[in-house]
């Protein structure tokens, strides 16, 4: 997350995902902001929690006692700052990087969470909901008959082939990936979105929930 876009449209679609959800989930979810231009002041927290929707109770701003998601190139750090987000305690995880979740390193990788460190994190817990960002994945997977965007289904098989269930919420712009490792471990997040958008028609629907 970057201070640069706070309150911004993207925001406030990550907050409209939570709002969607039944109360009981949001609950039990963590968030973890994942700074690249921290210290932040206190009022922006405040702001961030309360667009997102996850009190300051709930929301890790500095993991391991890091202000901001250490470098690749700092490799102890990293997996510092990874074992930290691994421990915290509640049952399901909200990570907001920059830009989402990769297989590999690219650059100093502090704008991306791994799919490797995601499966250590949901490792000690039953779900990680993760922003991810829209770029345009070369070459596009297949998929051309489907309504989810290329860089949806490219991530979807990033989790998939790390042996992860999961699904999306999708907008044009961002999208929000839920993952675990047993598929039940979703129901309640994918029916609870549906419920609440039930009577929405099949085509508004099938373009906003990915399976």
């Amino acid at each position: 997350m970057n201070r640069q876009y706070l309150l911004d449209s993207l925001d406030g679609f990550k907050g409209l995902v939570f709002r969607l959800l039944p109360v009981p989930l949001v609950e039990a979810v963590a968030s973890v902001p994942m700074t690249t231009d921290a210290p932040w002041a206190e009022a922006e927290k405040r702001a961030f929690e309360t667009a997102i929707g996850i009190p300051s109770t709930r929301t890790y701003w500095e993991p391991g006692g890091f202000n901001n998601v250490p470098k690749a190139t700092d490799p102890h750090a990293r997996a510092a700052w990874v074992r930290a987000v691994a421990a915290i305690k509640e049952p399901y995880l909200f990570l907001d990087p920059d830009t989402g979740f990769f297989d590999r390193h690219a650059g100093d990788s502090r704008k991306t969470v791994l799919v490797a460190e995601l499966a250590e994190i949901l490792a000690a817990r039953q779900t990680v909901i993760v922003y991810r960002h829209q770029y345009w994945p070369r070459p596009q997977p297949d998929g051309a008959r489907t309504t989810a965007q290329p860089y949806v289904r490219h991530g979807l098989l990033m989790l998939r082939n790390a042996s992860m269930s999961a699904f999306v919420y999708q907008s044009q712009s961002a999208s929000v990936f839920f993952a675990a490792r047993q598929r039940a471990a979703l129901e309640p997040f994918e029916t609870g979105l549906r419920n609440a958008l039930d009577g929405i028609s099949a085509d508004v629907l099938n373009r906003r929930l990915v399976t």
